[in-house]
């Protein structure tokens, strides 16, 4: 058998072993890139009527471009560290430029909220409510009306306001506002928690993060927000403890099953991983990380037909993201022939 094997020229742990290599930036543990996930919504809370061309550029130049789908959502991929401006100019509204710092070692995902608002020219769509934070479920207007001062609110608002802008130390000046007159103010301490992460002040962040939980129990986003902090430091069984909490008062969430799934595959339960990450694929198959976070899986349990299928799939799905070519290498060096 032994000779079978070397006469074959197929060695099938160095070839897992190749191919992670090549795919070393899809692994957290490993990762030098990050990505960027956004929803955009207008003025009065609703979807936008169209997919809408979002375009992302770095120092003055297109990096890439996309389209939103029909609720809102869209999403760069495998970015390098930089600092990124996300754009939408789109008639009958304001223009939007929204500067956004990638750092894969302070937070894999950069989540972002863009309000588009109509310009003097454009049909007016009505005024807000009340403010909207960085984390939808983070805010319950009624609730604030109720617990806070207007002065509080539009403290918060300005702070959000100037984030649309990509002025975000002028943000956090105003967050911090908000929080010197209302310590409680957990909309506040949220977004200033992700501004302190994207900046790599991942201490604050983990404290202001454990802070809106305790003030916000019911809050599925406080709970993957700090699940997050916990896996990028490696602490990884207060991560899927943090992330199933989240998990439990929002089971629909794609993002909370696709961070538990990663959690669970570095803790070596690779059949509850595997389950986690096509829920998350199931909810919001429009995340290209989740096809290969899975083939990454499979290769690393031997699983290789399944892998190279996911990996088809993604190719097939998502042709143009920028992980395109290293996953078509990969693919390659699972389906080439045995040489005679």
């Amino acid at each position: 058998m032994g000779k079978g094997e070397a006469s074959s020229g197929r060695n099938p742990f160095g070839l897992r072993l190749l191919i992670l290599l090549l795919l070393a930036g899809t692994l957290h543990a490993q990762e030098p890139q990050g990505n960027i996930a956004g929803l955009v919504r207008l003025q009065d809370g609703s979807f936008p009527t169209e997919r809408l061309r979002v375009t992302l550029e770095s120092h003055g130049s297109v990096v890439d471009i996309t389209f939103s789908d029909l609720e809102g959502r869209f999403s760069f991929n495998s970015l390098l560290p930089n600092a990124y401006s996300v754009v939408i100019e789109t008639e009958g509204y304001e223009p939007v430029h929204l500067s956004v710092v990638v750092n894969p070692a302070t937070s894999q995902t950069n989540i972002i909220h863009v309000i588009l608002r109509a310009n003097p020219n454009g049909k007016p769509r009505g005024a807000p409510e009340g403010p909207a934070g960085a984390n939808p479920d983070i805010v319950d207007v009624a609730e604030l009306k109720k617990k806070f001062p207007p002065v509080v609110i539009k403290e918060f608002e300005a702070g959000k306001k100037a984030e649309q802008r990509g002025e975000m130390d002028a943000a956090v000046r105003l967050y911090e506002a908000a929080l010197r007159e209302a310590p409680d103010f957990y909309p506040a301490l949220n977004n200033l928690a992700i501004r302190h992460l994207q900046k790599g002040d991942v201490k604050a962040a983990e404290a202001e993060f454990r802070r809106v939980i305790e003030l916000k129990q019911n809050g599925a986003q406080a709970y993957f927000n700090l699940g997050n902090v916990l896996y990028m430091t490696r602490r990884n069984e207060e991560a899927k403890q943090t992330l199933e909490s989240g998990l439990r008062l929002a089971p629909s969430s794609a993002m909370g099953h696709y961070l538990n799934g990663s959690v669970l595959a570095r803790l070596g339960d690779s059949k509850a991983a595997e389950e986690q990450l096509k829920a998350a694929g199931e909810l919001d198959p429009k995340m290209p990380q989740v096809p290969i976070t899975l083939a990454t899986l499979y290769l690393q349990t031997g699983r290789e037909h399944e892998a190279a299928a996911m990996f088809e799939s993604f190719l097939k799905q998502f042709p143009k993201d920028p992980m395109a070519p290293k996953v078509r290498v990969a693919l390659s060096k699972i389906v080439q022939p045995a040489p005679p």
